[in-house]
Formats: structure tokens, C-alpha cells, sequence
């Protein structure tokens, strides 16, 4: 006889699994948000020409784990705004950053406002805001 009261193998795993990837994410929220901050830090801050390609580069990474986060969710329940972000997300990482410092500076900042806004509208459907 089986005791169905602790629930099948597969369900605990799935359980698991969800608790790791909720773990997971909230501690990718923090790294993705620390390094927006770094990005969006005022024009008498920026950073050097290294510094904001490595940033692009982790934006870039962020972004795209957080695309397919919020690519999970139907398209339908969809705010505007993660539905306009979605589409400058498309429209900036198929352009790149144009030529020269200050258009590198301003295309990392993009991506920045984009990772924050896919963070916002995912911490949104979890009921709870910004911290």
C-alpha cells in the first residue's frame, strides 16, 4: 500500500526544484540590481570604457535570464510596460550600442532600465514591490 499523504516522488522533486529556482532568482534579483545601480549611476560617475563593457556584458546576460522568466508568463497578463520592454529589449540587443564612450555609456544604461523594469513587473506578479 502506498502512503499517499507525502505525495509521489516526481511532485517532491518538482516542489524542489520550484523552491531552488524562487531561491535562485531572488538572489539573481540582487546581483542584477546591484549592478543596474553601477550602470545607472549619475553622468559624473561613469565608469571606465572597461568597466561598462564588463557591465554591458552582465546586463546582457541578466536580461536575457529575465526575458525568459517573463517569456514563462502568457502574454496575455502582460503589463504595458513589460510588453514595452520586451520590445526595446528586442530593438537594443539586435542594434548594439552605435559607435564611440557615450554611446556605449547610454546603451548600457538602457539595458539597465530594461532589467529593472522585467524585475519590477516580476516581483509585481509575486505580490510583493521594490524592496
Amino acid at each position: 500500500m502506498t502512503d499517499h499523504r507525502a505525495g509521489s516522488t516526481d511532485e517532491n522533486a518538482h516542489t524542489e526544484a520550484m523552491a531552488h529556482d524562487a531561491i535562485a532568482i531572488t538572489v539573481a534579483f540582487d546581483a542584477i540590481a546591484f549592478d543596474a545601480d553601477r550602470a545607472l549611476a549619475p553622468h559624473r560617475l561613469m565608469p571606465p570604457p572597461e568597466e561598462i563593457a564588463d557591465l554591458t556584458d552582465r546586463l546582457i546576460a541578466h536580461g536575457a535570464r529575465l526575458v525568459g522568466v517573463v517569456k514563462t508568463v502568457p502574454e496575455a497578463e502582460h503589463s504595458v510596460r513589460a510588453k514595452g520592454a520586451l520590445k526595446d529589449w528586442y530593438d537594443l540587443t539586435e542594434s548594439g550600442p552605435g559607435h564611440g564612450a557615450m554611446a556605449n555609456w547610454v546603451h548600457m544604461r538602457a539595458m539597465a532600465r530594461m532589467c529593472r523594469t522585467f524585475m519590477d513587473y516580476l516581483r509585481e506578479r509575486e505580490g510583493r514591490g521594490r524592496p
